[in-house]
């Protein structure tokens, strides 16, 4: 009598043996999460209904799973896909209805294929504009090579002994007297005696400047030359309606006084001004 070979698993909770469905496939999509389908944030609704709909009609149950909901993983995107197929991972993004459409076929094609021993059809040319890689073990589609920096490393956690200080921590104030006391080239821009940012950013950068200050990691007249001198620097170097906001010149100040100071090296800053620039980083991470 003919006994099929089936992936029988023991439930614990009844200790009953089971099937469990192996699959071909599993097919993930971010929903509602941090960027995908916000469309406040001036993304796409992500096609959930859609999505539901091509899966039940192709009768892709037990053969490509369907998963909606819970965050991916690449935030910098949005409205982001992800299919499992035959221990590979084949990322997607900007999945409006149409590439559902693309996906599905595509996942069609997939299973169409499974008694081939040739290679899998790649994503047709509308589907494969879409396509990214977000896993490391993964060439990019187009083939460029990819230097990925993840600094987890030793040194997070065993950090290498800064140098030692020479400067006094100043009084809790201190740092803001001097703060209004500045005038000048350096004065800090004001409208009705208050402090004036454009952007949330230049507030940090103030911030952290005074914070480090009245830490002791220098003292405040050294920041303040610093600026000075950055400031003339630019204005000397720049067009008379081509001059540097004035918190750009304190933040190439602040860097410069940290990295002569080993609290950061040019590297580490040069890695954070990328993540921020390209999208890895953004004002909630």
């Amino acid at each position: 009598m003919f006994k099929p070979n089936r992936n029988l698993v023991t439930r614990f909770a009844d200790g009953r043996l089971v099937n469990v469905a192996r699959m071909r496939g599993h097919l993930f999509v971010c929903h509602e999460n941090c960027c995908c389908g916000r469309v406040e944030d001036g993304f796409a609704p992500v096609p959930v209904d859609l999505y539901q709909e091509e899966w039940e009609r192709r009768r892709l149950r037990n053969v490509v799973h369907l998963t909606v909901g819970g965050c991916l993983g690449p935030c910098a995107l949005a409205n982001v896909t992800m299919l499992l197929f035959d221990g590979e991972a084949y990322w997607f993004h900007s999945v409006d209805d149409d590439v559902v459409r693309l996906l599905f076929d595509w996942i069609d094609a997939l299973l169409a294929g499974e008694d081939s021993s040739g290679p899998l059809p790649a994503p047709p040319p509308a589907l494969a504009e879409h396509q990214f890689t977000a896993s490391t073990w993964q060439d990019r589609p187009d083939g460029a090579p990819v230097d990925d920096h993840r600094p987890r490393s030793v040194q997070l956690f065993n950090p290498p002994p800064r140098p030692a200080w020479t400067c006094q921590i100043p009084e809790a104030d201190a740092a803001e007297r001097a703060v209004a006391d500045m005038s000048g080239g350096s004065a800090i821009p004001r409208k009705n005696g208050e402090l004036v940012f454009e952007a949330p950013w230049e507030g940090r950068a103030f911030g952290i400047a005074v914070a480090l200050s009245e830490l002791g990691e220098y003292d405040w007249e050294s920041f303040r030359q610093r600026l000075i001198s950055t400031i003339a620097d630019a204005d000397a170097s720049e067009a008379p309606d081509a001059a540097s906001p004035y918190y750009e010149r304190w933040l190439a100040t602040l860097e410069s006084l940290l990295a002569e100071s080993g609290l950061v090296d040019e590297a580490e800053l040069a890695e954070r001004a990328f993540q921020f620039e390209f999208g890895e980083r953004d004002e909630v991470y």
